[in-house]
């Protein structure tokens, strides 16, 4: 059976970070919150309950999950376990809840863990107090080791952490004792470390409109990049995506499966679905949510064989191990190096990326340079 992945958006957090363009926000009252999941129980009863499809992965994430009361998460558990006919208690899945260590307490770990959630994914983005400031962040890294603490009480085993570089005012020895301070906890197994971007409409990118943002240069940015990249591999973990790593066995299942044109639905707002052929995501409006959960579209659009066949190839760059043509002959009946022939002899000449056997991967260069490769495909 085809494998599939489900993503559930939970939009409520305590405030906005000032980079955050998510489709999150602070609730107006619990009346919200009770017809928010009211709504999202209805999306999933409405939903395809593809029959032909092995249920692989679930994601919650937002926002913030765990904000809200731990029912309200066992209720859409029960309702996609229900619809999907799947076993959320079978470990052979991976269940990953996101949650931020100012409202992830001991009793809402357990609650998940005994739900069937065996990967917990905890945004940190900083260990340096004045960081965590700046950024509009809820919690202090205290705190973030305080919730690694629970979570391992709980019998978490796979606990993720994400973290930010490029941020005004971080240094490159900021970044490496993030580091150092992240892999000296117990399960850590894997991170996330993004770059920071400057999104429309954050309160970041009116303070650069305003000039009030100095980032820092884009040599010091791509020099906390390689140390986040020469850290992680001392440790013994593996950068397996541009932004990822992971202990082996640890890689997310989950997000690898956008990267290798896995299905996935999603519920709740601005969560976006994908069947193979098409996609589509849902309104961030929670109004206009709530009066159709699932039937108000921000987006939707069936993709056309030449966009399927550049989505396969600038998704599977994303990782490290690239892309097999095997893998595109079995979905397209062709070969990228012919069907590409021009784009990838140009990005061979250019050093963005090689061959091993049948497959193409980004080189080092590429990897700094990966928005130009994927132009390429696009």
């Amino acid at each position: 059976m085809e494998k599939m992945g489900l993503y559930v958006h939970h939009p409520f957090c305590v405030k906005k970070c000032r980079y955050c363009d998510f489709a999150s926000r602070p609730e107006t009252g619990a009346a919200e919150i009770e017809a928010y999941y009211r709504g999202m129980l209805t999306e999933i009863s409405q939903a395809d309950p593809a029959p032909e499809k092995q249920i692989d992965t679930l994601y919650f994430g937002g926002g913030t999950p765990s904000y809200v009361g731990s029912r309200y998460l066992k209720q859409v558990v029960t309702a996609l376990a229900d619809h999907y006919q799947f076993d959320p208690l079978d470990d052979k899945r991976e269940m990953t809840i996101e949650v931020n260590p100012a409202s992830a307490m001991a009793e809402k770990l357990y609650a998940y863990r005994a739900m069937g959630f065996n990967r917990l994914s905890i945004g940190l983005q900083a260990t340096q107090e004045r960081l965590l400031h700046f950024l509009g962040r809820a919690h202090t890294a205290g705190d973030f080791k305080e919730t690694v603490r629970h979570a391992v009480a709980a019998g978490f085993e796979n606990i993720s952490a994400d973290l930010i570089f490029g941020v005004p005012g971080q240094t490159v020895d900021d970044v490496k004792a993030a580091l150092d301070y992240l892999l000296s906890l117990p399960r850590i197994r894997h991170l996330s470390c993004y770059s920071l971007i400057v999104e429309p409409g954050t309160v970041f990118d009116t303070w650069r409109k305003q000039g009030k943002l100095a980032l820092p240069p884009e040599e010091t940015e791509r020099k906390m990049y390689q140390v986040i990249g020469e850290e992680t591999a001392r440790k013994g973990m593996k950068q397996y995506e541009i932004s990822n790593y992971a202990y082996p066995g640890f890689e997310s299942r989950h997000n690898s499966g956008y990267w290798t044109m896995m299905p996935y639905r999603g519920f709740g707002l601005a969560a976006a679905s994908f069947d193979g052929f098409r996609r589509w995501t849902n309104t961030a409006v929670m109004a206009d949510y709530l009066k159709a959960p699932g039937q108000a579209l921000a987006e939707g659009h069936r993709l056309t064989e030449q966009e399927r066949r550049g989505d396969f190839m600038f998704l599977g760059l994303r990782r490290l191990d690239g892309v097999a043509n095997a893998d595109y002959h079995r979905l397209f009946g062709s070969s990228f190096w012919k069907d590409y022939q021009k784009e990838i002899d140009h990005l061979l000449k250019e050093g963005l990326v090689f061959r091993k056997d049948d497959r193409l991967a980004l080189t080092k260069r590429g990897l700094d340079l990966a928005n130009q490769v994927f132009m390429a495909f696009v």
